[in-house]
């Protein structure tokens, strides 16, 4: 539409020069009268070609700003004027002899006294208001109805023009204009001045930049009120047409070329450099057609037919049907592609705990977002279409099926209109997902584009949310619902899932304050917290309000300050950025506005008061608490992202090299194992260990019965365990419980020694009393190496090193969180014996993970020896089998390269056959034999446990299926042992 109202403007304003100086319409029928020699007066080509050299030398200065722009308008007209009249004094030629001659625009024509038939007549002002308002019925006003369409051209052009041009001129002049005001001002002067039978004001605006080099000054309204009354005063005096009527038709002519012949030049040559080839097209269609219409087939219509058909309206249709294709061709060849993320690249803006932001680390692989923006044509929908098929095909040839996309969000929340032409795209990506599989998820927010999806019904079989993070945290929390029933999958064996349990109440009563781990357990807090139960609705996070709260049941939803709003989890704090504001640890303005609870929840409220009274009595526990507020204020941050390579980093072990090189055999090496071989000594908790526990059964006995009934001790642990991240049922743990022996009277009450006693035997094991005397040797030896330095962290790490054990782990980072968890940095006798028993506990456990882990490849492989016995198979044939998983006959063959360290195992030499069992795998063969799951679900089981990098290859051996390409994953004893503990 911009080609169209530039280019019809500029052909009029050419016309009229023609006119002017010529007398003659731009037509094919008089053109050759331009070329006439006439007796009695100028010759009509000689004003015309005055003009034109006029108008082009006065657009080339201005377009070089060789002179000041208002300078040089007022110096071409008065400068010709004058020379002209010199000129002709000289020459001795008087006025009416030049008006008869035709240089001026004048009644007369070939010196024979026009009168009726004139280009130009002098008319008073009066005259037009009597035609318009007399009572003679001068005004054929019938033929209003045929007007309509060249009234609604006019407005419509109108109204374009105008937009145009006040976009230059905010350009041109570098000043910002109010469009709504200037647009109704410019109706309101066009109003007035059709009233006044005067021209359209809309016209005005092109002289913006003459004007304001003149007045200087865009804000005052004097110059226009000064400029104005000059005008009025002209037009009423009738002085108008004198001032005209003096002044040569090639002046008047070439000011028209000026003005034309720039739009003309700027957009005919120069457009090309601005536009692309189908607007310069259209633009040059539009120019052509124009000119044919005028010059040689409207004089060619019927008299009455042709103010009905004026080139005007002609090229304005014309304009609106190509510049429809144009637009439609740009959406279609020319849009932005959609943007395609993958999930390690966006996630919700929700809270939720470390466990649960891992977890979702490593799922990542399993959806992407396709992001849309502007219209969508049907071009655009099919480009869409297009990339989506190539995405999906490219997955085929280069990720397994277990790591290739499980769900899809089309975020089309950025999208301001689609057009009926799309439905049958949309409809072809609804069929194409279902077919994949793949869960389609649309993020919408136009009421007009939800209502057109829902009356298409392609809402069917799908989920539909109203943004993009309301999507994500709906996708999130479908992963995580998935993840935990893999993960309950596992627990066929009985004694895993004695152990998973076991480390799911370990992480709920955990008091380690260690600094650098990400997770938080509100066990140590909450001595030092106030509950409170919160409605659905109910609003906290005020203005004053500097308190830290930690959701532990619930959801609340918070008002950021720049207008984003995101959800809290359970486990998760918020509020978090006043108070390290408020203590200096973070600068600026709090982001929190504030909170409200979208359901029924409880949160745990540390004031500022308390949080003082931690530093001074905790510093432990307080160094803990800031460093996760500021991991979670730094991870929750806009823009986050979750790669997949970091969260697999965060589930392996760092090796400590300080222990890593220590190579040299000590005589306190097979300690380790020593100390599995009894168990008469008892190891207490540490002092720090038991007032904590002694703190949270106060808690849970809020009634001071100094009893606690076992129900409500359940409720307790369920709440903390899925404040951490942890799924775990009421009937699932008054199991656990009944299996444990804490009620060891079986009252149905837990007494405070039943309790200490239940957690000093689930974090501690006893040990041979007669090691107890080499331990305290190892120790003070330890401390002697180095007698007036703290026996810290790191020379304690050594000692156990020394002792056979593994302290390369996650596992150690825990024995010391606790050991030294009333943060004093000094671990003295007894915390280091319980210390070792932390340590036994985990061996134990390891060894009875391992056992599990060899029972289940001992299932697969007799699972696989009678089918392959039932099928006559030959065991020769069976070990050439080039199929990843394939059974193997003994367990040597069994194992890969990983190779990787036990965790918590004692370091001793092992014999090359032990070695070989301790490098056995699972694959998802193996988990499809013994826990009769389906070769989808094992694979996706493996893929969430296997922590190394695998690149995926074609099967050589796969018929052309989703399996033609494999990722050889397994998981070794280490990666099982790390799942077990890390997805509990």
């Amino acid at each position: 539409m911009k080609s169209l109202t530039i280019h019809i403007h500029d052909f009029q304003v050419i016309k009229l020069a023609v006119l002017i100086t010529t007398g003659y319409a731009f037509k094919e029928k008089y053109i050759r009268n331009i070329g006439l020699d006439l007796p009695h007066n100028n010759d009509p080509w000689v004003p015309l070609l005055i003009a034109l050299i006029y108008g082009v030398l006065l657009y080339g200065i201005k377009r070089t700003h060789i002179v000041a722009a208002e300078k040089l308008i007022l110096g071409f007209i008065f400068v010709p004027i004058i020379l002209f009249f010199v000129i002709t004094r000289i020459t001795g030629v008087s006025m009416d002899a030049l008006r008869e001659q035709d240089w001026f625009l004048t009644q007369a024509r070939d010196g024979q006294g026009c009168t009726d038939a004139c280009a130009f007549t002098t008319t008073n002002f009066w005259q037009t208001l009597q035609v318009a308002y007399s009572s003679q019925g001068l005004v054929e006003w019938r033929a209003i109805p045929t007007c309509i369409p060249i009234f609604i051209m006019g407005a419509t052009m109108t109204s374009l023009d105008s937009m145009l041009k006040l976009t230059s001129s905010e350009k041109a002049l570098s000043i910002d204009l109010d469009y709504n005001h200037e647009m109704q001002l410019g109706g309101k002067a066009t109003l007035m001045s059709s009233i006044l039978c005067g021209s359209p004001a809309y016209g005005q605006t092109k002289f913006n930049v003459i004007n304001f080099s003149i007045a200087r000054t865009a804000e005052s309204p004097l110059p226009t009120m000064y400029l104005g009354g000059i005008c009025f005063a002209v037009f009423l005096s009738g002085l108008a047409g004198p001032i005209i009527n003096i002044m040569p038709r090639f002046l008047l002519g070439g000011l028209c070329v000026f003005a034309g012949v720039g739009f003309l030049y700027e957009n005919l040559y120069e457009g090309r450099k601005n536009m692309n080839r189908v607007s310069f097209a259209i633009v040059w269609i539009i120019f052509l057609v124009n000119f044919i219409w005028e010059f040689f087939i409207l004089q060619n219509l019927p008299s009455n037919i042709q103010p009905m058909v004026p080139g005007l309206l002609v090229v304005f249709i014309l304009g609106i049907v190509l510049s429809t294709f144009e637009f439609m061709f740009a959406f279609m060849h020319k849009a932005t592609p959609p943007i395609i993320r993958g999930g390690d690249e966006c996630c919700s803006s929700a809270v939720r705990s470390e466990k649960h932001d891992t977890q979702l680390a490593v799922m990542s692989p399993w959806f992407q977002v396709f992001s849309v923006e502007s219209f969508v044509f049907f071009g655009t929908a099919n480009n869409l279409y297009q990339q989506l098929k190539a995405h999906l095909a490219d997955q085929k040839t280069t990720k397994p099926k277990a790591e290739r996309t499980k769900y899809l969000i089309f975020d089309l929340a950025e999208v301001t209109g689609i057009d009926s032409s799309a439905k049958d795209v949309f409809f072809k990506v609804h069929r194409l997902l279902k077919a994949e599989g793949i869960n389609l998820v649309w993020a919408m927010k136009h009421p007009k584009i939800i209502k057109k999806f829902g009356g298409w019904g392609l809402f069917s079989g799908t989920t539909h949310c109203n943004t993009l993070d309301l999507a994500l945290r709906h996708v999130e929390d479908v992963l995580l619902r998935r993840a935990s029933r893999l993960s309950d999958k596992w627990l066929v064996n009985p004694e895993v899932r004695k152990i998973f349990e076991r480390q799911v109440l370990a992480n709920v009563f955990n008091i380690s304050v260690r600094s650098d781990e990400k997770t938080f357990s509100s066990a140590r807090l909450q001595p030092w917290c106030e509950r409170m139960e919160i409605s659905a609705g109910e609003e906290l996070c005020g203005d004053d309000d500097d308190s830290l709260y930690m959701l532990y049941a619930g959801e609340v939803q918070i008002q950021g300050r720049d207008g984003h709003d995101y959800s809290v989890f359970t486990g998760s704090f918020f509020n978090l950025d006043k108070l390290l504001i408020s203590i200096g640890a973070l600068s600026g303005v709090p982001s929190t506005l504030g909170a409200h609870a979208t359901m029924d929840s409880t949160v745990l409220v540390v004031n500022r008061k308390k949080f003082v009274q931690m530093q001074k009595e905790d510093g432990a526990l307080t160094q803990k608490l800031l460093m996760t507020l500021i991991v979670q204020n730094e991870s929750h941050r806009p823009g986050r992202v979750r790669p997949i390579a970091r969260a697999r980093m965060a589930l392996m072990e760092e090796i400590d090299e300080s222990v890593h090189n220590l190579n040299n055999p000590d005589r306190f090496s097979n300690m380790s194992m020593n100390l599995l071989k009894g168990n008469d000594y008892q190891i207490q908790l540490t002092e720090a260990q038991e007032e904590s526990f002694k703190n949270i059964f106060d808690i849970i006995d809020d009634d001071d019965e100094k009893e606690i009934p076992m129900d409500k001790f359940a409720k307790y642990v369920i709440r903390e365990a899925k404040s951490l991240g942890s799924q775990i049922h009421h009937k699932q743990f008054m199991e656990m419980i009944d299996h444990s022996g804490i009620d060891e009277d079986g009252d149905g009450v837990l007494s405070i020694d039943e309790f200490l006693h239940f957690l000093r035997g689930l974090f501690l094991s006893d040990i041979p009393s007669k090691e107890v005397p080499t331990l305290r040797v190892a120790y003070d030896e330890a401390v002697a190496e180095a007698p007036d330095e703290p026996m810290d962290e790191a020379r304690v790490q050594v000692l156990f090193a020394k002792l056979g054990f593994d302290v390369q782990g996650a596992g150690w980072q825990d024995v010391m969180g606790v050991i030294d968890a009333d943060g004093d940095g000094d671990v003295d006798f007894q915390e280091f014996l319980t210390g070792i028993g932390m340590m036994k506990k985990m061996c134990i456990l390891s060894t009875k993970l391992d056992d599990a882990f060899r029972d289940y490849k001992e299932q697969s492989l007799a699972k696989r020896r009678s089918t392959f016995a039932l099928s006559n198979a030959q065991p020769e044939e069976i070990k050439r089998s080039k199929t990843p998983g394939m059974f193997t006959t003994s367990f040597a063959t069994a194992v890969s390269s990983k190779s990787q360290r036990r965790l918590f195992v004692p370091q001793d030499n092992l014999d090359d056959s032990t070695q070989s069992e301790n490098n056995m795998e699972l694959d998802a063969m193996d988990l499809e034999n013994f826990l009769n799951v389906s070769h989808d679900m094992a694979e996706e089981m493996v893929f969430l446990a296997d922590q190394d990098e695998v690149e995926a290859h074609e099967n050589e051996d796969a018929d052309g299926s989703d399996a033609s390409i494999v990722a050889d994953r397994t998981i070794d004893r280490d990666e099982f042992q790390q799942l077990i503990r890390s997805w509990s």
